[in-house]
């Protein structure tokens, strides 16, 4: 096919056949020519082929050079290798590779467990319905399990790290169970741990409250104020309270130990509070809510209780000490199997950096 271009002289493009040159289907090659009379178009159209089939060989050895060049470059062969090695290492870590990682097995016993723990949360046994819904959560949470581990999202979790090592800690203490003690150890105990084993100071006092948000900076004097009145006028302790601010604890204590006072008022107001002489209005003394003006009516000392009063009390705490003692010598068996390295602190590094500069 051909048609004419327009001018002075008689030119033409000739289509050539996608089968005389061996171009893809529904292709052609265009070739343009010109010639003095149509008759000779039959000999231009041979030239025309012959052209192409030219330039069709030139390009074809093009594309070929181009091909080698693109297989020597180094970046096609670093990507090659390492798709290569990224594929290798997906075979040889893919978790379901094995059967064992890709099977999920509900044993019997899993759902006897099952099944006792709803009757234990409802006090009944399971219908059909609900044990197979209970089956088919574990399964879930087994499935969700298996694929956060394969995932790594057990890594660099300090709430997964934790429980993981208490649940060693349970493992380790229940390796070290001590054995029974007789009674030879128990009093050997006993002696040696006698402070554990005394009745603390017990005071009966009456206190008056002055409260430094209601009062502001006036507490004070307020508190020397009354307790100058009360000194002088000797008025009965249990109608003084009155002369203060109300408190939201009791005004009245009987016979309360020091770790019953220090847990109201504060280990400081204890620690003050047994210096007291009983029979006269002392203080302020300071706690955690203001200051109090206090009146000690009774006190009895520290004594030291039998041992067959705290035998019970005696054995319990020696099993808790052995119990202590193997695991703590557990964990140093354990810690002894690393090499701990630990960084200085920043502050220290900094004080080291100057002294170099010095």
């Amino acid at each position: 096919m051909y048609r004419r271009h327009p001018g002075p002289r008689k030119c033409f493009d000739v289509a050539v056949p996608c089968s005389v040159v061996n171009l893809k289907p529904n292709k052609s090659f265009s070739v343009p020519f010109a010639c003095k009379s149509p008759p000779s178009v039959l000999h231009s159209i041979l030239h025309a082929v012959k052209v192409a089939r030219f330039e069709i060989a030139r390009l074809s050895v093009n594309q070929e050079v181009m091909v080698v060049k693109w297989y020597r470059e180094p970046l096609v062969h670093f990507l090659a290798i390492g798709a290569l090695l990224f594929g290798i290492h997906l075979y040889l870590n893919d978790p379901y590779a094995s059967s064992s990682n890709a099977r999920i097995e509900v044993s019997a016993n899993d759902i006897e467990l099952l099944r006792a723990r709803w009757v234990k949360q409802w006090q009944r046994p399971p219908i059909a319905d609900e044990l197979q819904g209970l089956i088919e959560a574990h399964v879930r949470e087994e499935v969700l399990y298996r694929e956060a581990l394969a995932l790594g999202l057990d890594k660099d979790d300090t709430i997964v790290r934790r429980r993981m090592a208490q649940k060693m800690e349970f493992l380790v203490a229940d390796a070290a169970v001590p054995t029974e003690p007789d009674k030879t150890e128990l009093r050997a105990y006993f002696e040696a741990n006698q402070e554990r084993y005394r009745e603390p100071v017990r005071l009966s006092f009456t206190h008056i409250y002055f409260n430094p948000d209601r009062r502001g900076s006036s507490a004070q004097t307020d508190a020397e104020a009354v307790l100058t009145r009360l000194q002088a006028t000797e008025q009965p302790h249990r109608r003084a309270r009155d002369l203060g601010d109300r408190f939201m604890l009791a005004q009245d204590y009987v016979e309360k130990g020091v770790p019953d006072i220090a847990r109201d008022f504060g280990p400081a107001f204890a620690q003050r509070l047994i210096e007291l002489e009983p029979g006269e209005w002392q203080g302020p003394i300071a706690s955690g809510y203001g200051l109090h003006l206090i009146y000690v009516s009774d006190r009895v000392e520290s004594r030291l209780l039998d041992f067959a009063a705290v035998s019970e009390k005696v054995r319990s705490d020696f099993l808790v000490d052995k119990r202590r003692e193997a695991n703590e010598l557990a964990y140093q068996r354990l810690r002894e199997r690393f090499k701990i390295v630990i960084a200085a602190p920043p502050e220290d590094q900094e004080r080291l950096a100057l002294k170099n500069e010095k």
